[in-house]
């Protein structure tokens, strides 16, 4: 039990957040080798979720394309209170409490290995404003391996000018007009990151290459004005989803 409280105190320590937060997890595992690392994930999750945790969202994705993490976790809150209050720590101690002899022994060896995946991993904190900076198309199913697109940005200027001409330009037409599932817009708070990230969610890669193919809408102020707002080089990664928390487990992409 030592042990698990001494990893729980090493990730979960407490930090100041700012309002409608995501907390960005980046891991570096080996390809053959994340199977593994979902399958303890799904463990590790299910043992650590109640009722009284503030914890509104959390999605992993697997990396297709790009050069990047190998796996990334978003969690989601409502708050900054909320993302503070969150007590991952006290959720899975109740629930390994209630272990037997034998399986807390088990639950030890799996912690242990599952924490193990996070050597070298950083994270982030960003912004999201999801009144304003997010869209999505009515009645989406979202428990499928769907294309998830994150485009990360510089700029001098001001960042909700330069999310809301990227807006204009690719994701509100393309979620409206074309292929494109979701898309959102988040400014970088607390952590190594970009000013800006974009995300397109899309069903495959067939409906991502069309959609992109466009280049966005004809909107050229939109563009020009975005464009002209960057600064330095920028960098896309294209991820699969491959699970999130549904109704207090952890649900895999697709069918189960």
């Amino acid at each position: 039990m030592k042990t698990i409280l001494f990893y729980l105190s090493l990730m979960f320590t407490p930090m100041v957040m700012a309002q409608n937060v995501i907390e960005i997890t980046y891991l570096d595992i080996p390809a053959n080798k994340i199977s593994r690392f979902m399958e303890l994930h799904k463990t590790i999750t299910d043992m650590s979720i109640d009722d009284q945790r503030t914890l509104k969202g959390h999605w992993v994705y697997r990396h297709w394309y790009g050069s990047g993490a190998s796996v990334v976790i978003f969690d989601q809150y409502d708050s900054a209170a909320d993302a503070i209050n969150d007590d991952f720590n006290a959720a899975y101690i109740k629930a390994y409490e209630k272990l037997n002899a034998e399986e807390k022994k088990k639950a030890d060896s799996d912690f242990a290995e599952w924490w193990s995946f996070f050597k070298g991993h950083w994270d982030e904190i960003r912004r999201v404003d999801y009144q304003n900076y997010y869209v999505s198309k009515e009645n989406v199913d979202w428990d499928i391996p769907y294309v998830f697109v994150v485009g990360s940005y510089n700029t001098t200027e001001k960042l909700g000018e330069v999310a809301n001409a990227y807006m204009d330009w690719q994701i509100r037409p393309n979620v409206s007009n074309k292929n494109q599932l979701m898309g959102a817009a988040s400014s970088h708070y607390k952590g190594s990151g970009s000013d800006l990230q974009f995300y397109g969610a899309f069903t495959d890669i067939v409906d991502f290459a069309k959609t992109i193919s466009s280049q966005g809408s004809d909107n050229t102020e939109a563009r020009t004005q975005f464009w002209n707002a960057v600064s330095g080089a920028h960098e896309d990664q294209i991820y699969r989803h491959i699970g999130h928390i549904s109704n207090g487990k952890f649900d895999f992409a697709g069918k189960d």
